[in-house]
């Protein structure tokens, strides 16, 4: 086999120079100059696989790696990148194989323990993706990804002290890093840790994709607003909303005029609850300017990172509640459609949006809640929306159930609802805090990932005073929860009487 000559050397060096810029038209003419002198030229071939692979031309790309692991077996980096390939193409235990090949070519190959790691994470195996994240950690202490899923995974487990300690080592690669002071901060606020947490979570906004409004007037600083027409948009999540728009009372008693934007589905609610002076909905997908006169702007949450909010080591949490109301013409209607129904009245709800990443830890299913259906003397009634509401259409116990889903247009329908039942059984759903505004009884049921509002061991909400939390004992256990939720029921069952409602 010929060996590469100088000029075949500088022209390879010059070719991946190419490719690390990003110009993989020079790249690849390079590399293809350098396999047509020498078909045997695994370095050529490899260069070709990976910009076949950035090309997403994945099938050629799989083909060229392997050739070049066929013409040098004993190079490590080939088989790293032959697994980061199979990632990409869903084959996983190919992935898996390539990257311990790799790992027994190289042992301390930091960036093949973080992918076999990473790889372990996607699959929810939290042992096996910390095994080699605190590998790729020993080897390197301040391996970014490694640190930073370390942090994540810590976070699931419900232990935010060593997440905090883990995303301190991450900012020490990455000490501007959106992601991790952004999650850093979940870790900051489930601990009671306010003041520091709504600092950092300041940080989402250098997130990609994710910025406040632009809008030609400045940002309300937390100065004096007497007089001021301040302009507020709620973000992120209905259940976020749903949460802080109790503090718009704070703004409006300090003289200023408050315009809230929301979300079609929240402006009817709002709008009987009169949380502002001027209320306006937008769509998720309307980036047009505003087209009303202000003179401040500020996302919803960042109220909490203003002076008067959430300031001294002991800040009060909830404004009164209830601070929604129903439109009592919708109580009327929902008072009549329900009044057959005997004995207590539950309502159920098992999941959110299953398009939100955070669903996936969040949710259960319809069959977890089964048990529940069994205690006696109740009328269940689903306010489950969207695709998870088909998992009870298809099971032989949703005749014990009223299916509102199609009737719950909106959050003003299921907030009639909440207040014609005696109570409100769901994961952590925007409905949670929909029923907790309300001043609605309600037992929310969160994983060990519960989100920061739910702060630590709480078996009571700081947010809503006729909340009751139940949490999993181990991550994923919904079965054992549900039990101990079904016990609680069958309590609450004998000894609470139909209310008036």
């Amino acid at each position: 086999m010929s060996h590469p000559s100088p000029t075949d050397h500088e022209h390879l060096m010059q070719a991946i120079r190419h490719y690390n810029e990003g110009d993989l038209a020079s790249a690849g003419r390079l590399a293809q100059a350098l396999y047509a002198l020498n078909p045997q030229n695994a370095e050529a071939i490899h260069l070709l696989g990976l910009i076949a692979s950035r090309s997403e031309r994945l099938d050629l790309a799989a083909r060229l790696l392997s050739l070049a692991i066929d013409l040098k077996p004993q190079q490590p980096q080939y088989r790293l990148h032959l697994g980061e390939l199979y990632g990409k193409l869903g084959n996983q235990e190919a992935a898996e194989a390539q990257y311990r090949q790799a790992i027994r070519l190289k042992p301390d190959l930091i960036h093949a323990h973080v992918n076999l790691g990473n790889l372990f994470f996607a699959q929810d195996d939290y042992e096996q993706a910390k095994a080699a994240y605190q590998t790729a950690i020993r080897l390197e202490p301040k391996t970014y990804a490694a640190c930073y899923n370390m942090g994540i995974i810590a976070q699931e487990e419900g232990d935010h002290d060593s997440a905090l300690e883990f995303f301190a080592q991450a900012l020490q690669s990455l000490p501007d890093s959106a992601l991790t002071h952004t999650a850093r901060a979940f870790s900051l606020l489930t601990l009671g840790r306010f003041q520091e947490g709504w600092s950092a979570y300041e940080w989402r906004w250098r997130l990609p994709n994710n910025a406040p409004r632009r809008c030609e007037q400045p940002l309300w600083d937390g100065s004096d607003p007497k007089g001021k027409r301040i302009y507020l948009y709620t973000e992120q999540g209905f259940g976020d909303a749903l949460l802080f728009v109790r503090y718009l009372k704070r703004l409006r008693e300090r003289g200023g005029f408050v315009i809230l934007e929301c979300k079609p589905e929240l402006f009817a609610l709002f709008q009987t609850a009169r949380l502002a002076d001027m209320l306006v909905a937008r769509a998720a997908d309307d980036d047009r300017p505003p087209t009303f006169d202000f003179d401040l702007h500020l996302p919803l949450l960042s109220l909490l990172t203003l002076p008067g909010f959430f300031t001294g080591p002991n800040p009060t949490l909830p404004e009164s509640v209830p601070y929604l109301q129903a439109d009592p013409a919708l109580v009327a209607v929902w008072r009549e459609r329900l009044a057959a129904l005997p004995g207590l009245r539950v309502a159920l709800c098992w999941s959110g949006n299953p398009k939100t990443a955070v669903n996936r830890h969040r949710a259960c299913t319809f069959d977890a809640f089964l048990p529940l259906l069994q205690v006696p003397g109740i009328s269940f009634i689903s306010i489950q929306k969207g695709p998870p509401a088909q998992q009870m259409r298809s099971h032989t116990a949703a005749s014990t159930l009223w299916d509102l889903d199609e009737q719950l247009t909106d959050f003003a329908q299921t907030a009639a609802v909440l207040t014609q039942v005696d109570l409100l059984i769901s994961t952590d759903t925007a409905v949670v805090h929909l029923a907790g505004g309300l001043g609605r009884p309600v037992w929310t049921l969160l994983h060990t990932a519960a989100e920061w509002r739910w702060m630590q061991n709480r078996l009571d909400s700081p947010w809503y005073p006729g909340m009751r939390l139940f949490r999993q004992a181990s991550r994923g256990d919904w079965d054992g929860l549900i039990a101990q939720v079904a016990a609680a029921l069958h309590q609450w069952c004998c000894q609470t009487p139909p209310g008036e409602r």
